[in-house]
Formats: C-alpha cells, sequence, structure tokens
C-alpha cells in the first residue's frame, strides 16, 4: 500500500487548500499537484502505526542507517547563500535568481526542493516562510537571518554573512573530523586484528602447546578461555555488538538518552574541554550575526539553542531566555550555570555595560576559534601515545602468554 501524504498549496487565486494524496514518494505528490496548477506550500507523510518495544525502536534505526536522507550540510549552506547573493546582488530578482540556481543544480532532490521554494514564493509568501517549509535544508538560524534581511531590505548583506559564517563552522568541523578520523581508524583496526588473532590464529598456535602436555600458566589459560569462547561464538558476539550499537542508537535519540550522553561527553578528558570550546565558539558567533542582522536577544536565544547541539547548554539558554525576558541581562544566568567559563561571562558582561556586546561576542568567537584548533592539535599528540601503550599492552599480553608455556616446555625437554 502506497503511503498517504498531508499537503498544503494554494491556487492561482491564492487561496489555500490542503487534503491528502496516496503515492509512491513524494516527489510523486509534488508532481500531482504542479499538474493540478497548484503551487505548494509543504508536503508531509502521515505518521504510520509502527510497532513499540525494543524491535520497533531498532527497526527505525535500520531504516535510519540504511535510507539516503536528502538535505543541505555546512559546506552545501555557504554554497547556496554565496550563489544567491550574488545573484541578487547583481540586480537579478529573487525567483529569477532561485529559477537560475535550480537549472544549475546537479541534485535532483534540490531541484525540487527550489522548485517549491519558488512555486511558494510566487504564490505571495515571504521567501523566508519558504526556506522553513525544508528543515532538512535551511535550519532555524538560517530561516530567521533571511527573514531579518527581507525585513530590512538588505538580504544580499545577509546572505553574504551567512556565507562567511558557514565557511568558518564548516573549516572547523572539517578539522575536528580530520583529528578523529586516525584514531578512530587505527582502533578500529585493532580491535579486528585482536579479534581474528584471537579467534582464527591463536586457537591453532595453543593446540600445539597443549600437545606438548604439561600445566599452562594463568595467563595462557585465561588466553585458551577467552580465544575459545571467540572461536565458537563469535556470531553471537558479532550480533551482540550490532544489536548493542543500534539499541544504545535508539536511547541516545530519545530525550533523556540525548541529554546524558551530552553530558557525559562535557566531562570525558580532553574530549569535554575541546567540545566546550566549540560550543562556546558557535555560541558567540552566531549571536554576534544575530545581533548584527537585527535579531534581538530573546529571539536569537531559541536559534543557539539548535546551534549548540548540546542539551546541556540547551537547557541554560532556555534559562537565560525566560531571565533576560524578566529584565535579567544575559551574563547572568550564563554565570549561574557554572558551564560558561569565567573569561566569557565577563566580557559578555563588560559588552552589556558598554552596549558593545556584539563586538565583545565577535572577540569570543575569534578567541575560541584558535582554541579550538590548538586544543585539536593538542588532543591528537595526547591520544596517539595512549592508543600506543594501550595497543602494546594487549599484544604484548597475549604474545607473553603465548611465549610463556614455552619457557615450561623448554625446562621441561
Amino acid at each position: 500500500m502506497s503511503p498517504e501524504f498531508n499537503y498544503q498549496a494554494r491556487r492561482k487565486n491564492g487561496e489555500l487548500v490542503g487534503g491528502e494524496l496516496s503515492a509512491g514518494a513524494r516527489d510523486d505528490v509534488a508532481r500531482q499537484l504542479r499538474d493540478r496548477g497548484l503551487y505548494i506550500v509543504s508536503i508531509s507523510e502521515k505518521e504510520s502505526e509502527k510497532s513499540g518495544g525494543l524491535f520497533g525502536s531498532l527497526s527505525m534505526d535500520l531504516e535510519d542507517l540504511m535510507v539516503w536522507k536528502h538535505g543541505f550540510s555546512i559546506a552545501d549552506l555557504a554554497h547556496f547563500s554565496q550563489q544567491l547573493s550574488v545573484l541578487i546582488g547583481a540586480g537579478i530578482p529573487l525567483v529569477g535568481a532561485l529559477d537560475m540556481m535550480r537549472d544549475q543544480a546537479s541534485e535532483k532532490h534540490v531541484k525540487e526542493m527550489l522548485t517549491e521554494v519558488v512555486n511558494t514564493v510566487e504564490a505571495g509568501e515571504p521567501f523566508s516562510v519558504a526556506l522553513k517549509d525544508h528543515p532538512d535544508y535551511f535550519p532555524p538560524l538560517f530561516v530567521h537571518l533571511v527573514k531579518a534581511g527581507e525585513t530590512g531590505g538588505v538580504l544580499d548583506d545577509v546572505l553574504s554573512e551567512l556565507v562567511e559564517y558557514y565557511r568558518r563552522r564548516d573549516k572547523i568541523n572539517k578539522e575536528v573530523k580530520s583529528a578523529l578520523y586516525y584514531p578512530v581508524v587505527i582502533v578500529i583496526v585493532a580491535i579486528i586484528a585482536v579479534f581474528i588473532l584471537m579467534g582464527f590464529v591463536l586457537p591453532t598456535i595453543i593446540d600445539m602447546l597443549l600437545s606438548f602436555g604439561g600445566e599452562l600458566p594463568l595467563p595462557t589459560m585465561i588466553l585458551v578461555t577467552v580465544s575459545g569462547f571467540i572461536e565458537s561464538y563469535w556470531w553471537i558476539l558479532l550480533i551482540g555488538l550490532v544489536l548493542g550499537f543500534l539499541g544504545l542508537r535508539a536511547y541516545i535519540k530519545t530525550p533523556n538518552g540525548k541529554k546524558r550522553k551530552d553530558r557525559f561527553l562535557l566531562k570525558v578528558p580532553v574530549i569535554g574541554d575541546l567540545l566546550m570550546k566549540i560550543i562556546i565558539a558557535r555560541f558567540a558567533s552566531t549571536m554576534a550575526l544575530l545581533l548584527r542582522s537585527g535579531v534581538n536577544i530573546i529571539n536569537a536565544l531559541p536559534v543557539i539553542e539548535d546551534v549548540v547541539n548540546n542539551d546541556v547548554y540547551a537547557e541554560i539558554l532556555q534559562e537565560t531566555r525566560a531571565r533576560v525576558r524578566e529584565g535579567v541581562v544575559m551574563s547572568q544566568p550564563l554565570e549561574k550555570s557554572g558551564e560558561f567559563p569565567a573569561m566569557v561571562v565577563q566580557m559578555i558582561k563588560t559588552g552589556e555595560e558598554s552596549g558593545n556586546l556584539e563586538d565583545m561576542l565577535n572577540r569570543l568567537s575569534n578567541f575560541y576559534d584558535v582554541e579550538v584548533e590548538n586544543a585539536i592539535e593538542g588532543s591528537i599528540s595526547l591520544i596517539e601515545p595512549v592508543m600506543i601503550v594501550i595497543m602494546a599492552t594487549v599484544i604484548g599480553g597475549i604474545v607473553a602468554s603465548v611465549i610463556l608455556p614455552l619457557f615450561s616446555i623448554y625446562a621441561t625437554i
């Protein structure tokens, strides 16, 4: 049975209509509506009843792993902002600029998204409203700043600011990922090597040692037990690891699980410090960008809650927003939380008192961008020797457990 979709669209006279359609995919619904001469406002798949419990969560996780979800990355947002800024700055109307970008797009899903955006704008809706209907492509920050640009008549300037902002974020994200690739790959290769060694290579060597007779030392007996278990039940271990990973992933997606994960990561040595600096750099740069674009603090804070991508700091920002509504300056609840370094709180307080908060936030952003780069370099230099020591201990233990019986056999001979 084909899935059902809810839709909203406008007729040529601007009348808003809605309803349900059955189709194989969201693209088919959009095509049917366009064939009817309707301008698409939104399309969403109806919630279907899913089995609950552990297996329901695991099936959803498998679906998340296997299905490619369309959307824009940070780099895509920078590229989109740059293209649109150049076209609008050249005097091309918004709809014409979007049409040109749609024609140049190579991915089918981007073409269809831009078609829907153009249809919404042509139906009389603001550009920011059209973008809001596509959250996978345009995050709240992007939509808020476009709305501010529309209101002030400076959309091309706002888009130029977004280009720099997203390029900066993309640069930091790539540095963090490249720093993590090497240790993660090494750990995975080491685990696979030990697994193969214990499950398939050592049993042959251990059988040879047992054929000589005599008692085996305790470390060798432990190695024999572990190796035998892996050799006999490796498939159970593999299934258990996969199910454990999917179960943990499903739990982390719950509100309570995500909060626990975010709090745990902040307490992990080295990683927690790096994560805190990344969050503060995002907080400062995003707040400065929003203030510069004419968005007030109360409206800026909900956007930043999404940008920091950490529930611990999101809760602090929620509390800060409530206190600011009551007339309290932003620095007070930030200081009370204990999660913001004293220097950050003091600079924000100075900016509030001098009326130059945007400049202070820019200074903080620049400072913490450098701190993030230094922390990444420091993390690599620290992680590498730690990994070498751990791997040497594990491999050395296995080798020692094999060599010890040889000394006993030699002594007997």
